[in-house]
């Protein structure tokens, strides 16, 4: 089986309110395992469970690790995250814990496999669970709570950390936090996890920092903003941050107020960067330099409405669109210069989270 053709679907399985004040009525069932191949999708299993909206995964262990997007979870404040794994060919849900926090919305394993970080949006905190050798959740839990607030009068009235992203080079943890207008740093060491506030660093207000990736060699750190509807690039020496560049997602006569950003993801070369509108309901893709500078190359609708989340095949050859609200995926092949081309479409309820993921293929059956 080609390595590309593993990949998973996260979806909303209930009603759920969003900071815009919105209620989304989710359709989905839970966490659903997929192939890609020759440019179809099919689905294999469902793993019902609530709202798993992010998830990663590690190879090596073959987990699967979800959050449960949620206000409470099990009788308790906050959400959850569920551990997942592949056996006798069917999904399993092993272990699950409380985030201590509310609305979960992403969740990444370290590096060094030890622990895991999740962003709880609504009430603005991080939280990290360490991992066993075996990559098993060990039921310990720290937090860090994020405070203050930014100039937007709805969206930023508090903290609301969106995203977890590595820096492996620096052994830092950046921390997007949309309510803020800031994006705080976290050092770690093996499964320790402290705040490191010399490595901090603000985006213009009303900016809402969203979500962020490094270019493979680690050196340049792309962030998306999702009220500004912009990415920034940054330079990154030894985990201090220098803006290069800024470049906007939407054409000049684009209503601003009707869109927010929501995804961003590298091609693996690192070369084509490419960032998702809702709203305006399209994708760009950028050319990037060596110098971190950003050239837009393309805009092209998604396909559906609300492109939440989506997922580059590990070859680089196509582009997968979860459109959140128009309950679809769709498919886009990637040419060698970067430039997008729709191939096909898939209906899907409630996709918010796409990822590929390899060291699952042995388990499949067909």
């Amino acid at each position: 089986m080609d390595q590309d053709t593993v990949f998973f679907v996260g979806t909303y399985t209930e009603p759920i309110l969003f900071g815009t004040g919105e209620v989304l009525d989710g359709k989905g069932q839970g966490l659903y395992l997929c192939t890609f191949s020759d440019g179809q999708i099919a689905v294999h299993q469902t793993l019902p469970m609530r709202n798993p909206s992010f998830f990663c995964a590690c190879a090596e262990t073959g987990k699967l690790y979800a959050v449960n997007e949620t206000k409470e979870y099990r009788g308790a404040f906050g959400g959850g995250v569920t551990q997942v794994s592949l056996r006798d060919g069917r999904l399993h849900a092993d272990a699950t814990l409380g985030t201590g926090g509310t609305d979960p919305c992403h969740i990444a394993l370290a590096p060094n496999g030890r622990f895991l970080s999740v962003a709880n949006f609504a009430s603005g905190s991080v939280s990290i669970f360490p991992l066993d050798a075996a990559g098993n959740l060990s039921g310990g839990r720290t937090q860090f709570q994020h405070e203050g607030h930014s100039v937007h009068p709805v969206r930023q009235r508090g903290p609301h950390a969106h995203a977890t992203v590595f820096s492996a080079r620096d052994g830092l943890l950046f921390v997007p936090d949309l309510g803020l207008d800031l994006v705080k740093a976290y050092r770690y060491e093996g499964d320790t996890v402290t705040p490191a506030p010399e490595y901090d660093f603000r985006v213009p207000a009303g900016s809402g920092p969203r979500s962020g990736v490094f270019r493979p060699d680690g050196r340049i750190l792309y962030l998306i903003q999702e009220l500004g509807s912009r990415v920034l690039s940054f330079r990154c020496d030894g985990g201090r941050m220098t803006l290069i560049d800024s470049a906007d997602t939407l054409p000049e006569d684009a209503d601003r107020a009707a869109n927010i950003c929501s995804d961003l993801h590298l091609t693996p070369d690192g070369r084509y960067l490419y960032a998702s509108n809702r709203g305006h309901d399209s994708i760009c893709c950028f050319r990037t330099g060596e110098d971190g500078r950003m050239a837009l190359q393309q805009r092209i609708p998604c396909g559906g409405r609300t492109p939440r989340n989506f997922a580059i095949t590990p070859s680089g050859s196509h582009l997968l669109v979860g459109n959140q609200d128009s309950d679809t995926i769709t498919v886009f092949s990637i040419d060698r210069d970067g430039w997008l081309t729709q191939t096909g479409q898939y209906p899907f309820p409630t996709p918010v989270c796409i990822r590929f993921c390899r060291g699952f293929e042995a388990g499949i059956r067909h």
